[in-house]
């Protein structure tokens, strides 16, 4: 297939990369959008040990500059929804800092640390899980999720349902035009297609589904009656954990590993100086 339609735009979007998976250019917004789906086997090439390390510290940092900012946003006791809790981290930052906040996370291999650290964890999948409240919740967030949900027009919709009156959606992703996926991209086009599969996560059980940047994600909530109020940078790599990071893909070896360490490292000076390859953008309803 040589074009699919945005979900953005809806406008025809054009067949740019044959990897793993197809991946499709919106001419007009930008959104490059793959035709990967959800592998409900759960297997994939994903290794947790050293995925804890090379991340855990980075997503804490993170966390803490979306509470503070959520907090200024919503001063006072609030409730939240997290989708995609993953290993509980978020919850465990909100846990310590006296926000209730609910995850949703579809998979169990990290129900041990939910118990553990008594996290408020529904399993299965939004929105079929029942988390409804009366009010509405005072914000839901999605911390490196809501590139890997393929129907986001129905999702929209729930969200919008389950949110305050004077709710903040928070969206936390990677950028499309950030250093490492235009890296990824200028790769590809001398050959070397591994970087831009590791950047769709092609080989592991969830793969993205889509690419935002600002204009084109500001684009989908506003069609959805969402508005922007605030987005930010923040941080995309913990130098001291570079190597633990890359070596979570089982797919890369301890020699490759070694190299992309080294080149990362030596490249420092240019990805800080670089567009953030992550942001956090809040939106309320209007």
């Amino acid at each position: 297939m040589d074009h699919i339609t945005c979900p953005v735009c809806g406008n025809p979007s054009k067949l740019k990369f044959k990897l793993k998976f197809n991946i499709y250019k919106c001419p007009t917004c930008g959104l490059y959008t793959s035709d990967a789906g959800f592998d409900f086997s759960f297997k994939s090439s994903l290794e947790e040990g050293p995925r804890e390390i090379g991340l855990k510290q980075l997503r804490f940092d993170n966390f803490e500059t979306i509470v503070k900012a959520l907090e200024e946003a919503k001063p006072g006791q609030i409730t939240g929804l997290e989708i995609g809790t993953g290993n509980g981290w978020w919850l465990k930052v909100c846990q310590d800092g006296g926000i209730d906040c609910i995850g949703i996370e579809p998979e169990t291999s990290h129900q041990a640390y939910h118990k553990a650290n008594r996290l408020n964890v529904r399993y299965g999948f939004y929105p079929e899980v029942d988390v409804k409240t009366k009010n509405g919740y005072d914000f839901i967030i999605f911390n490196d999720v809501f590139e890997h949900i393929k129907d986001i027009d129905e999702l929209l919709s729930a969200l919008k349902a389950d949110l305050a009156d004077d709710g903040v959606l928070v969206i936390n992703l990677p950028m499309s035009d950030g250093f490492f996926y235009r890296t990824a991209i200028l790769l590809n086009r001398f050959g070397i297609s591994s970087f831009l599969t590791r950047m769709w996560q092609f080989n592991f059980h969830s793969p993205h589904m889509n690419y935002f940047n600002q204009k084109n994600l500001k684009m989908l909530l506003t069609k959805h009656g969402f508005k922007n109020t605030a987005d930010m940078a923040l941080k995309s790599v913990n130098f001291s954990t570079v190597k633990e990071r890359i070596s979570s893909d089982s797919s890369v070896n301890k020699f490759k590993a070694g190299v992309l360490t080294s080149g990362i490292a030596l490249l420092k000076p240019v990805i800080e100086s670089s567009k953030p390859d992550t942001r956090v953008f809040f939106f309320i309803k209007e």
